[in-house]
């Protein structure tokens, strides 16, 4: 699908806020709410808009640390491998999981309510787990920038 104008105004829009109405964005893109809809459809579609989704706020909800963890597992265990994928993906704490090149598997963005179940989520769950060789911390000091899109629109 190639992109025009309006798409990437439409998606900076819904980046802004999912929630707004077609006649909302109509009024505010200049165009008619049925071709927003439409649109908008088609972005779904494609796969270029994936879900929409909420923004929690972690602090808000009593989640008061947040770190980013780097595994290293053994790569010679296929099946360790696939434990660890299954695992990460049922724990809530885990926000994020990407796998990465470095020296390093596996980053985890993890929410924890305070550094003592921190300590015991990555203790009991992630270091626990087969495969798992080493895993390092470091702790969110100051979150400058976050839920940001690099959308940058060629036209």
């Amino acid at each position: 699908m190639t992109l025009d104008r309006y798409d990437w105004l439409i998606l900076k829009a819904l980046m802004q806020d999912g929630r707004a109405s077609w006649a909302g964005l109509a009024e505010q893109l200049h165009l008619s709410a049925s071709s927003i809809q439409r649109r908008t459809q088609a972005l779904q579609q494609a796969g270029i808009i994936r879900h929409f989704t909420v923004a929690l706020d972690n602090h808000a909800l009593g989640h008061t640390v947040r770190a980013f963890v780097q595994v290293r597992i053994n790569r010679h265990d296929a099946r360790a491998a696939q434990q660890f994928h299954e695992a990460v993906i049922s724990y809530a704490e885990v926000e994020a999981c990407h796998k990465i090149s470095g020296n390093t598997d596996f980053m985890l963005n993890i929410t924890a309510p305070d550094l003592p179940r921190f300590a015991r989520f990555l203790e009991n769950r992630i270091l626990y787990l087969p495969g798992v060789v080493d895993a390092s911390s470091s702790i969110v000091l100051e979150t400058v920038k976050e839920n940001g899109q690099a959308i940058q629109n060629p036209c």
